[in-house]
């Protein structure tokens, strides 16, 4: 079972509302693009089965388009008393996918810093899996999921701050 929050039940199931109730995998991989579920499946199995960092970039269909996300988080065995669970952020990269594409000409001042740092380190984890480092793996990956972090308290409070 997957307990997703507000954002995360949006963006992968459509409907908010499923945010914080224990939701079967088949809820929660309803929007992910056929050719990614494959390769997100594997990345599931493989997380209940070591433990560890996890991270898998897939796309999502919404009524707006297609969504690229980042996937980042850590899984923790079985326990007594505990079954295997984990947490962990989306990041939406579908900017960053697009610019390779069609390279928009914004000056890297005008994006804000944490922007900037995500799309280094995205990059950075690119060149580390082709290299296939596991322990620059494990600091990258550890990089990017406080970013990731960081980044949704900044947006929790901002939306928090335009409720007020």
């Amino acid at each position: 079972m997957h307990v997703l929050d507000r954002d995360a039940a949006e963006i992968l199931t459509g409907d908010p509302d499923l945010a914080d109730t224990e939701l079967p995998l088949e809820t929660v991989i309803q929007r992910l693009h056929p050719d990614d579920r494959a390769t997100f499946l594997a990345a599931v199995e493989r997380a209940e089965r070591e433990s560890g960092v996890v991270v898998v970039e897939y796309r999502v269909q919404t009524p707006e388009g297609t969504r690229w996300l980042l996937d980042h988080g850590r899984t923790y065995p079985a326990t007594a008393g505990m079954p295997a669970h984990g947490h962990g952020v989306l990041i939406d990269v579908t900017h960053q996918k697009l610019q390779a594409v069609e390279p928009v000409h914004q000056p890297a001042q005008a994006r804000a810093p944490l922007d900037r740092a995500a799309e280094h380190a995205i990059a950075t984890r690119e060149a580390i899996d082709a290299d296939g480092s596991a322990s620059l793996r494990l600091l990258i990956d550890m990089v990017l999921l406080e970013i990731g972090r960081v980044i949704a308290r900044r947006v929790a409070k901002d939306r928090a701050t335009g409720l007020n």
